[in-house]
């Protein structure tokens, strides 16, 4: 091999060296608590971690919270305060500091999840990806809250968002199921998501009392001072609204985005899902331990589905 051949094999081995280094995912330390009401449990390669001001985080870390909340900053600057009662998994971190681009997968599983875009968002925002048991949430440089229910139900809400110069602005975020996408581009601009196979609900409104940016941009600036009663607003997803919006969409046919139609009813013990081709005649008739639900799509004459549920055990009989 000569000098020539020797310096071209060089660069090509070093070139290829930094692309893999910077496209690697980041291990170790990727972010640390910045702050914190009480102590939470990092779970961690089978070690339980508790936290404390300072305590770093690494990818695939489960954050789990009880009484109290804690703040994490990631070295891109992304944000995420995970609230009382939840579970946050650390799925995925990609980042090149020189070019502020990279990758972001984060998995919550429980309680409410308040998410600030860093500069991966920014600069890479088609590669963050913020998923809940139902749905899934591309970024697109914003601030947004998300509250997930033990039964994987999951309400959003967008919220105003400061730039470094302190001016307030509003981006957006797709929630995506098998059913469908919704965008939310307003400012306390929300949707539910009930299923993975159920659309999102269509994009509500929530009132806030006096001027909205501006006291969602005072409390972002006042995050330590926060009291109990200042995170209404991040986390105004009450039950009543999820159960609504179940019922609304519950025992019938709806369309999919695949031109298919999904037969969709849930209780606390047990959920039913019967997806049916378009231009099918079916019929439903589902005993949930003595409750009756009938549903019909289009004439319903062609075949009929006796659904009978006892406790553990499901007989489906069709004719």
């Amino acid at each position: 091999m000569n000098l020539a051949t020797q310096t071209v094999h060089h660069r090509l081995v070093t070139s290829s060296l930094l692309f893999l280094l910077f496209l690697a995912p980041v291990f170790g330390e990727i972010g640390n608590v910045t702050s914190q009401t009480k102590a939470a449990q990092i779970t961690r390669k089978g070690d339980k971690i508790l936290t404390e001001v300072n305590t770093p985080v690494e990818m695939r870390d489960l954050i789990e919270t009880l009484k109290g909340r804690a703040n994490i900053k990631f070295v891109d600057d992304t944000k995420v305060s995970v609230t009382e009662y939840s579970k946050l998994l650390i799925d995925d971190f990609v980042y090149n500091p020189n070019k502020k681009t990279g990758k972001l997968s984060l998995k919550a599983a429980l309680g409410t999840i308040r998410y600030s875009s860093g500069k991966i968002a920014k600069n890479s925002r088609q590669n963050v990806k913020i998923k809940s048991p139902t749905a899934s949430v591309s970024v697109r440089g914003t601030d947004f809250t998300m509250n997930v229910q033990e039964d994987g139900a999951s309400s959003f809400l967008l919220l105003p968002s400061t730039d470094e110069a302190g001016n307030s602005y509003v981006g957006s975020i797709d929630v995506s199921t098998l059913g469908g996408t919704v965008t939310l581009d307003q400012a306390y601009e929300a949707t539910t998501v009930t299923s993975a196979i159920a659309a999102p609900t269509p994009p509500q409104i929530i009132k806030q009392d006096g001027p909205a940016v501006k006291e969602d941009k005072k409390k972002d600036n006042l995050e330590r001072d926060k009291k109990p009663e200042d995170d209404k607003k991040e986390q105004d997803f009450d039950d009543i609204k999820i159960k609504r919006k179940e019922k609304q969409i519950m025992n019938t046919f709806l369309k999919m985005d695949d031109g298919r139609y999904v037969f969709f009813s849930k209780d606390k013990d047990n959920m039913i899902s019967l997806i049916v081709e378009d231009g099918s005649n079916v019929s439903v008739n589902y005993d949930n331990k003595g409750s009756i639900i009938n549903a019909k799509f289009n004439s319903g004459n062609n075949v009929q589905f006796n659904i009978k549920q006892q406790w553990k055990f499901l007989i489906l009989k069709t004719t």
